[in-house]
């Protein structure tokens, strides 16, 4: 009885131990792009439309598949990255209205932007080294740093920890130009293997303010909106690299015409994304 109560113990004891070693286990998260090398991720987004016009409600779904490079540039003394983004692949299709389309985006391929990233994955520069034909937007990384570039934490963290993204991103779009405000909380909610990565798992959700100005066919367009997003993303921390990330917004917005027309329209966005590391 006694060397069973014994055995007990001891087991109790080694089990606190090695639950409170892994409840202190902190992590250090920084991205480790590494100069003259290239990098290269998948991204395929989903999104659902719903708008109301002349009483009418129409309904739009497209899908769009993209490979983003990343070219190192440089490395600078503070950790940030200096790199050269483009586009391998660009494909886009929409379905509504009666139409199914396949839109052709080649005046996006091979178009770069300089960008210099922090350790963290925050943009803190870019500007663009070629311009799109037949276009007056160019690509952004800022649109997309959500996807591309989670946040990581200025500090170390252990399982349960949280962290925010407070950013102010502007688009040009369409002579004119689009904001995003965006309010997101990271938490560091385990471990995770992907393929042959051994990642941390990082689920994060928050809300998007959004707000622009642009022309289309002779019309002045002003939309405002706003959303949640929520998702989860997956990072290896001994490669410093975003391994796969999933994530949705779905956001609620008004668009004012003015011009040759003049309307209100309501509309409502899903849009879902999942990106992946190219091996």
């Amino acid at each position: 009885m006694k060397t069973r109560m014994f055995i007990m113990i001891v087991a109790t004891v080694f089990a606190m131990i090695n639950f409170n070693g892994r409840a202190q286990e902190k992590f250090n998260l920084s991205y480790k792009m590494e100069k003259g090398k290239t990098y290269k991720y998948t991204q395929d987004n989903k999104s659902e439309t719903t708008q109301e016009m002349g009483g009418q409600e129409m309904k739009m779904s497209s899908d769009g598949h993209t490979v983003l490079k990343y070219e190192v540039e440089d490395i600078s003394k503070e950790g940030n990255i200096i790199l050269i983004y483009s586009y391998d692949e660009v494909k886009f299709h929409m379905k509504g209205m009666g139409r199914d389309t396949i839109m052709d985006m080649k005046n996006m391929m091979g178009k770069r932007t300089r960008a210099v990233i922090s350790k963290t994955g925050k943009v803190l520069k870019e500007n663009t080294i070629d311009t799109s034909k037949n276009s007056k937007s160019n690509i952004s990384l800022s649109m997309f740093a959500s996807a591309n570039m989670p946040w990581l934490p200025e500090k170390e963290v252990g399982i349960g920890d949280k962290w925010p993204k407070l950013s102010n991103d502007t688009t040009p779009s369409q002579e004119g130009q689009m904001v995003y405000k965006r309010n997101v909380e990271y938490t560091l909610t385990g471990k995770d293997k992907i393929g042959n990565h051994d990642c941390l798992k990082i689920e994060f959700k928050g809300t998007l303010d959004l707000t622009g100005k642009m022309k289309q066919m002779g019309m002045d367009l002003a939309i405002e909106g706003s959303g949640d997003i929520s998702g989860t993303a997956w990072f290896d921390p001994a490669l410093g690299m975003l391994i796969e990330e999933q994530n949705v917004t779905a956001i609620e917005m008004n668009m004012a015409v003015t011009g040759q027309a003049q309307m209100t329209v309501p509309m409502s966005q899903k849009i879902s994304t999942t990106q992946k590391f190219v091996e």
